[in-house]
């Protein structure tokens, strides 16, 4: 298994959610200082292409809206999506999101299967979300696992202690050419 990098799961997640909130606030016809529902509902056409394969990030803020709009407004403002991105960055993300935020192909498709796979193993301290922290532990706990598997089979009688590159076949001789005048030092002091 590669080295799974959580940080670019939620760099991707995270910057979906911001091109998403940037293109929709720019082709916002409320005068608001944030996206209201009806701007998430009732996108244009135009909008709905330059969002191109963000739409899921679309789908992410209209079906959350509620539990997004942290003070209760009725809009969706750059304060609200800061304090998303954060609870993001510092408790990662959920299973659900995950498969909404990345479902648009905009995370690397191997990395984003395999933590949907393992998430539960991945979320090691249960709380429902997985971190970068968490991702990268995984990775390292499973190479890890696959060394000792490689390696539980080699025994040490199957070794050799001595290493000869078969110029001789005399091991005798592999040894006193590392140790010359072995014998003849004590001799000669």
């Amino acid at each position: 298994m590669s080295i799974l990098n959580g940080q670019s799961l939620l760099s991707s997640a995270m910057a979906g959610l911001s091109n998403t909130y940037a293109t929709l606030m720019s082709n916002s016809s409320t005068s608001g200082k944030g996206l209201t529902l009806d701007d998430l509902t009732n996108v244009s056409s135009t909008t709905l292409y330059q969002l191109g394969s963000n739409y899921t990030f679309l789908q992410y803020l209209t079906s959350n809206f509620a539990s997004l709009d942290n003070d209760g407004d009725g809009e969706l403002t750059g304060t609200d999506l800061n304090k998303i991105m954060t609870t993001m960055q510092t408790q990662g993300l959920t299973y659900n999101e995950i498969q909404t935020l990345c479902a648009s192909g905009n995370c690397d498709s191997s990395l984003y299967s395999t933590v949907l796979q393992y998430f539960n193993q991945i979320d090691s301290n249960g709380d429902g979300r997985v971190t970068s922290e968490e991702i990268t532990k995984f990775t390292y706990d499973c190479q890890r696992e696959e060394a000792l598997a490689k390696y539980k089979s080699y025994r040490a009688s199957e070794t050799s202690l001595y290493y000869n590159d078969g110029v001789e076949d005399d091991t005798s001789s592999v040894l006193d050419s590392l140790r010359p005048n072995l014998g003849n030092s004590s001799s000669n002091s």
